[in-house]
């Protein structure tokens, strides 16, 4: 369904469109999104965050749009398909779905230091909030005792059972269910041990002999492993921050983002590759790519990742901004 604000999204660019064709517009932009590569999905969130596309992609997407909606302008247009992009990724988030997964979870990756980015308008960082916390819950629902399985236990009690077609539909639902329910149990289970145990699993070493710098990103690798199911439990950043305070002279002192790069133990972080080409989607994943290739974290390298040079950030902020490109990147490998 069109946004009521889509009109307005327009306004934020200068852009006015005839009310007449909002609607078709929004439709062309939908289509797009209905199934997305992972390229594309980078593509898309590049160009509605930050204004940069490959000429390629603006000219597949120009024409995908003008093929829909004939009035829409083809040349000079970046601007405009910057409000087609944010529609696009808008209408993909509004059904649950491992496309739209990889779009919310690219959204807060990309939002690293809000000032990064410059969304046309703030409804789309509403939506991917709002989008992980709801389909988050619904990965993980509370399993139905009282309904499904009573159901089941009644089904079997019955002498010849196996020959019932109905009896048996229900065993091989509670066997799906029962797998899911177990792998979410597992889930708990690894993230409740990893916070009790007070351990570095990568390093096998006790937390209170580490420093907060660096752990901190090492922290982000460990949580994104116990994850089983995207999107990510909500409290998985909580439970970051409360590893890092198991941290010796714990403190969340904001430092410059390349001390976390240079304190962090690299050969126990896996290389983290990508199917599509992220860029400043994943700022700490391209830092890391400069340091594993020999070079030094300076100000050219931030740049290129559109930080600056002198941001400093908390261990907190350093760990959870890891997780969410892990969690980005893994639902990135889920698209074709």
């Amino acid at each position: 369904m069109m946004h009521s604000h889509f009109y307005h999204w327009h306004n934020l660019v200068e852009l006015k469109p005839e009310s007449t064709v909002l609607q078709a517009r929004w439709e062309a932009a939908a289509k797009f999104s209905r199934k997305l590569s992972g390229d594309d999905a980078c593509s898309l969130l590049r160009l509605a965050l930050f204004g940069t596309v490959a000429p390629e992609f603006a000219k597949r997407f120009t024409e995908a749009l003008v093929a829909q909606e004939p009035t829409f302008r083809p040349e000079d247009n970046i601007e405009l398909l910057r409000v087609m992009a944010t529609a696009a990724l808008y209408s993909k988030m509004e059904t649950g779905s491992v496309e739209a997964d990889a779009v919310a979870l690219g959204f807060v990756a990309a939002a690293f230091q809000s000032d990064r980015i410059k969304p046309v308008c703030k409804e789309l960082g509403i939506r991917a909030a709002e989008y992980l916390a709801s389909e988050s819950e619904r990965k993980r629902p509370i399993p139905s005792v009282e309904g499904d399985w009573r159901s089941l236990e009644k089904a079997t009690e019955v002498e010849g059972w196996a020959d019932n077609p109905e009896a048996t539909q229900l065993v091989s639902k509670a066997v799906l269910e029962l797998g899911e329910t177990m792998g979410r149990i597992a889930e708990e289970n690894q993230f409740l041990w990893w916070l009790l145990g007070r351990r570095s699993s990568l390093l096998n070493t006790r937390r209170e002999k580490l420093s907060p710098k660096e752990y901190a990103l090492l922290a982000g690798a460990e949580a994104a492993q116990r994850v089983v199911l995207l999107p990510p439990p909500a409290s998985v950043e909580s439970l970051i921050d409360e590893v890092l305070l198991q941290c010796a002279k714990a403190t969340n002192t904001a430092v410059p983002l390349a001390d976390f790069i240079d304190a962090t133990n690299i050969c126990n972080l896996s290389a983290v590759t990508a199917g599509a080409e992220v860029g400043e989607l994943c700022p700490l994943k391209g830092l890391l790519g400069v340091r594993r290739a020999g070079s030094k974290v300076d100000g050219a390298s931030l740049e290129k990742l559109s930080i600056p040079a002198k941001l400093k950030v908390s261990p907190t902020e350093a760990a959870n901004q890891y997780f969410r490109e892990l969690m980005f990147l893994r639902a990135l490998e889920q698209l074709c």
